[in-house]
Parts: structure tokens; sequence; C-alpha cells
């Protein structure tokens, strides 16, 4: 009973480091994207009447 307790603990301690990251990863992106200027469009060619 106390090892599957152990356990328990050990898992959750683990979720919540990697919660915590993906978190700052997360955070991360979203800043990186805002400070990205926006890629410009495609220009798009005009067709020639033949």
């Amino acid at each position: 009973m106390a090892e599957s307790d152990q356990r328990a603990v050990a898992i959750r301690k683990n979720m919540e480091r990697l919660r915590a990251l993906r978190l700052a990863k997360q955070a991360e992106d979203a800043k990186a994207a805002a400070d990205a200027p926006a890629a410009p469009a495609a220009k798009k060619r005009k067709k020639v009447a033949r």
C-alpha cells in the first residue's frame, strides 16, 4: 500500500513538473508568434488575355 502511494505521489509530482514546462513553452511560443511580423501575402499574377 505504501509503495503504491509513493508511486502515485511521484507520478503527480512529475505531471506537475511537465505541466509547468508545457505552459512555459506555450507562453514562449505565443510571445514569439506575437513578436514575429506577419508573413506577407503571396503576390497573385495577373492573367493576360491572349
